[in-house]
């Protein structure tokens, strides 16, 4: 195998299939991530654990992807192994939170940065989550379903930051308040993606939707961390002026651990929104196309948000919270925060369509600097300066 210049370790879409039909946001990052330095001159290997059958070795296009057969820890195991073998001169980890297993992966997670570092290759870690201690409280734990007391919670993760922070080279954020958090950080926002153009009636025809209802959409995995129930209330006070599209199906930690938030969510909500259930991956762009505007009423954010990416790269006028709005440096013309706020705001775009076309206007401005080609490059600076 040639000698890559980056080996990438994180979930990888299946091939052949859209970039967004996996299980985690991080695999589709991934995948625009390895083709943009791809495309951009870099030899990029990707390491995939916890692949179902035998080890294996795909190619997608120019990136080669390695499968890893095992789940969790040993999962993980498995990957920083074939990354070794690799010889790549940087590693690249993306990590989140629970992404390859429970505790004992995030134990091994910090064992595998160790053992890079003792084989030589520099590391870059992307945080696709980092979370203020200082909020971390038992309002916290609640929401995020986190089975630990506040305090134990507070301190493991402030810990398992700092020392993931210390084992790597560099490491990745998506925005300034991250860094912040982080204390010290690379700022390189998520990609956005070009789509093709699709003009609204004709997502709304591929989708079956009427063409005169004025449609709301909040896209992605179901979670309680993402405040749909602000969205759901405002469209229910709306009535039939408006309908709100809960789009996507019930996030995976949650299903494996039998939380029963998105059923709990479409029992009480179920008459007044319309709940789709996952999303194949070639009607991701449609819904975006089809929607006149994106919510996404986040309490609390810790991570970057690929479905805004996607509202961004469809031209999806957005409504955010004020504390997302804060973090990705939003316009206050595009925030919403509390119930009655997002009522008030969805009326108007509703009754003007000159109000909406100056959302659009607003949201598109976070655009800049925001694709895949500035991000692949700003990627290969961090990979030269670690190397170097």
């Amino acid at each position: 195998m040639t000698r890559p210049d980056v080996t990438m370790i994180s979930p990888y879409p299946g091939l052949g299939r859209s970039h967004h039909a996996g299980t985690s946001g991080v695999a589709s990052y991934a995948a625009n991530l390895a083709r943009s330095l791809s495309t951009a001159g870099s030899r990029v290997h990707v390491v995939s654990p916890g692949g179902a059958g035998p080890h294996r070795t795909e190619h997608d296009d120019a990136v080669t992807v390695e499968r890893c057969v095992g789940d969790g820890a040993r999962g993980l195991r498995s990957a920083v192994d074939a990354a070794i073998r690799s010889r790549a001169p940087v590693v690249h980890l993306q990590f989140e939170l629970f992404l390859y297993g429970g505790p004992p992966a995030l134990v091994e997670t910090l064992a595998s940065l160790e053992r890079l570092r003792r084989k030589g290759a520099s590391t870059v870690v992307t945080m696709h989550q980092t979370v203020d201690p200082t909020t971390v409280d038992r309002a916290y734990t609640r929401l995020h379903r986190v089975p630990l007391p506040a305090p134990v919670a507070r301190v493991g993760i402030d810990a398992l930051q700092k020392a993931v922070r210390h084992l790597a080279d560099a490491t990745v954020v998506h925005e300034e308040p991250f860094r912040t958090v982080l204390g010290e950080a690379d700022v390189i926002p998520h990609g956005i993606e070009p789509t093709a153009s699709l003009d609204r009636s004709v997502a709304r025809a591929h989708l079956g939707l009427p063409e005169d209802r004025f449609l709301a959409l909040c896209f992605g995995f179901v979670a309680p961390y993402k405040g749909l129930e602000t969205a759901l209330e405002a469209g229910r006070a709306l009535g039939d002026r408006i309908e709100i599209v809960i789009a996507g199906d019930e996030h995976p930690r949650l299903a494996s651990s039998g939380d029963d938030y998105a059923h709990e969510l479409q029992r009480r909500f179920g008459e007044d929104a319309r709940f789709t259930g996952w999303v194949p991956g070639e009607d991701v762009v449609p819904w975006f196309r089809a929607a006149d505007v994106a919510l996404f009423p986040y309490p609390e954010p810790f991570s970057s948000s690929g479905a805004l990416a996607l509202a961004l790269a469809c031209e999806t006028p957005a409504l955010v919270s004020a504390r997302l709005g804060r973090c990705i440096g939003a316009p206050s013309q595009m925030l919403a925060s509390t119930t009655a706020e997002l009522t008030d705001r969805l009326h108007r775009l509703c009754e003007d369509s000159d109000a909406l076309a100056e959302l659009r206007q607003w949201t598109s401005c976070l655009a800049t600097g925001r694709s895949w080609v500035d991000v692949a490059d700003r990627h290969r600076a961090v990979y030269d300066r670690v190397a170097a």
